[in-house]
């Protein structure tokens, strides 16, 4: 059969199994290269969850205030084969490069289209965005490498912990409070997405308008679903469906492609007349590289930010030096870098200028393969929330340095005010690449670019100093890189934040 005749005719057989398949292969994988382990185990990306539950694992018991480190909290979640790999360096190279790549992959890649949809509908333009992709990628795996050899040099064990020994120890909460800031945005961008996912899921099964309005559908699930879960004590149980994220992710990156070979959004396509935001190309003329392209750069800083989970990674790699440190960086960056360039140009080359900020809202709700889509992102992020807003309510609960029975009885408080104010936010805010984009600007571009050189080139620096040698050619070359990349982090982050909010306003 033709792939329109396999799309049309046979999408719900196919893809139920399609998607079994994709979740299957991710356990299988995960499982089978799982290093061998105690019996004390531990936790984007997300794929729902992982890039929080990284910043979780991330912060150190000296910043909890004397209390339980979120280290060991998370240990306590029994969720290794998502992100962590074994705490004793027994994560092989082959396991550490699939759980790297895992917690760097996730749902915000599908905001990406709409990076290039905001300044070009021109398909031409995804030769320049691919090229920024891959470079983003590339400069972000460099950084990420180069914190995994501050923690080297400095023995440091968390991302705080190394700007601490390298940079000062009084401001390392600095990074505490930018890490919680992110789990903050991305609960909320999270919740946009779980509406914008059940709220199709609802109109295609025809429920009743008042249940399936994006608003019902997010206070529905809030108070329900999101209420009782960020509240359990423990969220091992949750474990089991954090791998249905990557399994979703690689399903819905299969569907689209199938959507835009048989060109069912196409005009004459079999779905055309069912969607609102028809397809549109070239119609805004020949595109330009310009102060519009930043919302795709600030999307880019979220999409693969997982550099304060470095330190990990390196402490937990078995035989660890910076070469094979550097083989599970490239391997997970390259195969990060291949992945987002396949989303993007396949949401942008099937919608064009129409791209909305979370491509599955460009799908008919009548179309079989988008609504399973839907639903695999929707409950890997529903059963994921939980592990990212108890990353938001523990930074919280560490940045007041509450302890013992104080932390204790500031949990419940802090867990219905947050969450009533994401909720709150999630129904004035309707496009998830806004919140993506400002979330790269302001603290993507902090932490992969301008934290990691500032601590890179302390370590140079404090390195030679220790050796009372000057500083050889190299050692000039890699300060003066960094102190560009901390000049690039910087506008981008401006112009990052400010394009996005302009555009937000409609300004632009």
């Amino acid at each position: 059969r033709s792939c329109s005749q396999f799309a049309n005719k046979m999408y719900l057989p196919a893809g139920i199994p399609l998607l079994l398949l994709s979740c299957s292969l991710s356990v299988a994988y995960s499982f089978a290269s799982r290093p061998v382990q105690s019996s004390s185990s531990s936790p984007l990306n997300h794929n729902g969850q992982s890039k929080i539950l990284s910043s979780l694992r991330t912060r150190s018991a000296s910043f909890h205030g004397g209390g339980k480190s979120l280290t060991s909290t998370v240990a306590a979640e029994g969720d290794n084969a998502i992100v962590a790999q074994s705490s004793s360096g027994e994560a092989t190279i082959a396991t550490s490069i699939f759980n790297l790549a895992k917690s760097i992959i996730g749902a915000g890649v599908l905001s990406l289209p709409s990076g290039v949809a905001f300044f070009s509908d021109e398909k031409a333009a995804l030769i320049p965005s691919s090229i920024i992709c891959s470079v983003f990628g590339l400069v972000a795996a460099y950084t990420f490498s180069s914190i995994g050899k501050v923690c080297k040099d400095n023995d440091s064990k968390s991302f705080q912990d190394a700007w601490a020994k390298t940079i000062s120890p009084k401001t390392a909460g600095v990074i505490s409070a930018c890490i919680t800031a992110m789990c903050f945005l991305a609960s909320l961008a999270y919740s946009i997405i779980i509406g914008d996912s059940f709220t199709s899921l609802f109109q295609t099964f025809n429920l009743p308008g008042i249940i399936s309005q994006r608003s019902n559908v997010i206070l529905l699930l809030s108070t329900f679903v999101l209420f009782p879960l960020c509240s359990l004590k423990s969220l091992n149980s949750l474990a089991p469906f954090s791998l249905m994220g990557l399994g979703g992710t690689l399903y819905t990156a299969i569907f689209m492609a199938i959507r835009l070979l048989d060109k069912s959004y196409s005009s004459g396509g079999k779905f055309f007349a069912q969607v609102a935001a028809k397809p549109v190309f070239n119609k805004r003329g020949p595109y330009a590289l310009n102060h519009l392209t930043f919302v795709l750069l600030s999307m880019l800083s979220t999409s693969y930010i997982a550099h304060y989970n470095a330190p990990q990674f390196y402490a937990e790699l078995k035989d660890a030096t910076i070469p094979r440190f550097n083989r599970v960086v490239g391997g997970a960056f390259l195969s990060s870098i291949a992945f987002f360039t396949f989303m993007m140009c396949v949401g942008f080359l099937t919608f064009g200028g129409a791209t909305s900020g979370f491509v599955l809202n460009n799908y008919a709700s009548g179309d079989g393969l988008a609504t399973l889509a839907r639903f695999a992102i929707g409950l890997a992020l529903l059963t994921g929330y939980p592990f990212t807003f108890s990353a938001l309510r523990e930074g919280l609960l560490d940045l007041g340095k509450l302890t013992g029975s104080a932390r204790e009885a500031a949990s419940r408080p802090i867990t219905v005010t947050m969450l009533a104010l994401v909720t709150g936010l999630a129904l004035l805010l309707k496009d998830v690449g806004f919140v993506v984009s400002i979330s790269g600007a302001l603290f993507g571009c902090l932490l992969m670019f301008i934290v990691p050189a500032m601590m890179t080139i302390s370590n140079i620096k404090g390195l030679a100093k220790k050796a009372a040698s000057p500083l050889t050619k190299g050692n000039k070359i890699e300060i003066a890189m960094n102190y560009f990349l901390m000049l690039v982090g910087l506008i981008m982050g401006v112009l990052g934040v400010s394009v996005s909010t302009l555009r937000q306003m409609g300004k632009l």
